[in-house]
């Protein structure tokens, strides 16, 4: 899993590569997610609307591995001198154009880049207030770069945890001492999110 370098500077740090930039290969996470079995019964997860934020919702196919992944990217990151943001996307992938089931687990990428450097990989969540260590181990990436180094941690969050995150009223994901609090927005853009698991 590589972090293609921006072509400007000004870029780079004002928004961030683009997003198909930031993720895997499609069908990359697929022993992974097939090793892990869809809990019994399936937890609460939000109902598709029609208002989700759609806009915030990508949908890829790849034809070559008959996969497709869609993805939310709650947070796009910010990176200029002082303002450092970590970039958020969740994503989950299944075999042919449309799902056969719910998936067993949703992906979570966090990227960040130089100076903000995490001190450990430990994932944690921050619900209404509560804090709870997610136990999750990533897969990490690191590219240095020109001007700047991008760091990606890359998490497998079973549904059962994912579940839990949505249906909270208040959300920070913290990667470390790096935290990245949900505004409403984002929060009703990853339950728009939740609510196609199931489907398109």
């Amino acid at each position: 899993m590589r972090v293609p370098s921006c072509s400007a500077f000004v870029l780079l740090a004002l928004s961030g590569c683009a997003l198909s930039g930031a993720m895997p290969p499609i069908g990359v996470t697929r022993a992974a997610a097939a090793s892990l079995r869809a809990p019994s019964p399936l937890p609460v997860l939000p109902t598709a609307r029609t208002s989700d934020r759609g806009d915030r919702i990508a949908r890829e196919y790849d034809a070559a591995s008959n996969q497709t992944r869609v993805s939310v990217t709650t947070h796009r990151g910010v990176y200029f001198l002082w303002i450092q943001h970590p970039r958020l996307t969740f994503f989950y992938e299944f075999a042919g154009a449309t799902p056969a089931q719910v998936p067993p687990s949703v992906f979570l990428i966090i990227r960040t880049q130089s100076p903000q450097v995490p001190a450990t990989n430990r994932l944690s969540l921050v619900c209404d207030g509560v804090r709870q260590e997610l136990g999750v181990t990533p897969t990490f990436t690191l590219e240095p770069g020109a001007f700047t180094s991008n760091r990606q941690y890359m998490y497998e969050l079973p549904l059962e945890q994912f579940a839990h995150l949505v249906a909270c009223h208040s959300v920070t994901i913290a990667l470390d001492q790096v935290k990245a609090p949900f505004k409403v927005e984002q929060l009703e853009a990853l339950r728009g999110f939740a609510g196609r698991l199931g489907g398109p």
